[in-house]
């Protein structure tokens, strides 16, 4: 294996760094440099860091200020030795094989290789967080999020423009081309940056469905959440038009694979009941139109353009006749979990259809039937938000 060197910024957040480290130690490669910046915490993380007894090399370093993930990182991209070059959030539990993994794909793909990053779970639900991540309308998104982790969907390794910045790997070489991370985005979207900068180099960009972590997710107390306004502007600003709205492929993707499971859907006279919030919705009505022709004209809209909760209530959102429509619906929303509290609904609509779709715009599609197989096997209990998706 070639030599790696793994950075970790950190940023308080003591309570998970045992697990972190453990993981950390079970995961590193033989010999690995590990350079840890401690970005101004108020707590002693520093003492909270284990012996690491495969590192070669442990370097410490911490910051008098508090400057954000990207220059905390940057300042440790300029000590690192290693042929390849890790980067990986301190809220994480890493599979004993996250690291490798992603090394190995670097390999595979060879000269080509991007950056490489990994699938994430909710440590919560056991559910997918993340296995890449895709632009929508001036969005960008987490595909798939929330599908079970062995969902078909969420075991292929798939190149991607852009991935999730929790756990990367590249060569020293491409972090040679692609420089620094932009810290003018302190904490909010250098990962994505870093992304769109090696796909202009002509590099190709994967999520490795092999490399696994939990994650937990933005655990810095308020500080993570800082300039995040500035951040979003200074990222559309600086990237323009210079990206491809790619969002719908993975729509395709996952309805090849919900036809191909239960091919008499595809001729259902399917009635789209829109719920959804975003401009991505568009993108949703235009890919369902080419599985199911005219489904896009009948569209019922109750869009939930200025309800901010978190599970919607169908009861309470539609006339009371719905539930009697002989259509089956296909349900669009924001993400298939804002519907879990509707066991009356779908109940009801049992009565008059055999089966309905539900249709997220992370790309996530289901049957009814599925969605409260997922409950029962998963529980219901979130302490993530349900949208999860910054729109300008």
């Amino acid at each position: 294996m070639p030599k790696v060197s793994v950075i970790v910024p950190i940023h308080n957040s003591i309570e998970h760094l045992a697990a972190f480290f453990e993981s950390l130690a079970a995961a590193l490669p033989d010999q690995a440099q590990v350079l840890v910046v401690d970005d101004a915490s108020t707590q002693p993380v520093f003492e909270a860091m284990p012996e690491l007894p495969r590192a070669g090399n442990v370097v410490r370093l911490r910051n008098e200020s508090n400057v954000g993930i990207a220059a905390s990182t940057n300042r440790a991209f300029d000590l690192a030795t290693g042929e390849i070059v890790v980067q990986l959030n301190s809220d994480l539990v890493l599979d004993v094989d996250c690291i490798a993994t992603m090394i190995d794909l670097i390999e595979r793909v060879g000269s080509q290789a991007g950056i490489i990053g990994s699938k994430l779970i909710y440590p919560t639900t056991g559910r997918t967080q993340s296995v890449g991540m895709a632009f929508g309308l001036c969005s960008k998104r987490h595909v798939f999020r929330h599908l079970p982790v062995e969902h078909a969907l969420c075991r292929r390794t798939r190149e991607l423009q852009i991935v999730a910045g929790a756990t990367v790997a590249m060569t020293h070489r491409v972090l040679g081309l692609l420089g620094p991370l932009d810290d003018q985005l302190y904490n909010h979207n250098p990962d994505v940056d870093h992304c769109l900068r090696a796909a202009e180099h002509g590099l190709r960009n994967f999520m490795c469905a092999e490399s696994v972590a939990y994650h937990w997710r933005n655990r810095c107390g308020p500080i993570r959440y800082a300039r995040v306004e500035a951040a979003e502007a200074a990222f559309w600003s600086k990237w323009g038009n210079r990206w491809q709205v790619d969002l719908g492929r993975f729509f395709d993707e996952a309805l090849d694979h919900l036809l191909g499971t239960y091919p008499h859907l595809a001729e259902a006279p399917f009635t789209i009941l829109d719920l959804s919030r975003s401009a991505d919705q568009e993108i949703a009505v235009k890919h369902l139109a080419t599985r199911w022709d005219g489904v896009g004209g009948t569209t019922r809209s109750f869009r939930q353009l200025g309800n901010d909760s978190e599970r919607l209530w169908l009861p309470l959102l539609v006339p009371n006749w719905l539930v009697h429509e002989p259509m089956p619906f296909i349900y669009l929303v924001d993400s298939h979990r804002e519907l879990e509290e509707n066991a009356m609904w779908f109940a009801r609509r049992g009565q008059t259809v055999a089966e309905e779709v539900i249709v997220d715009l992370s790309a996530s599609v289901c049957t009814t039937s599925e969605f409260f197989e997922w409950q029962t096997e998963g529980g219901c209990a979130l302490v993530e938000h349900v949208v999860d998706v910054i729109d300008s």
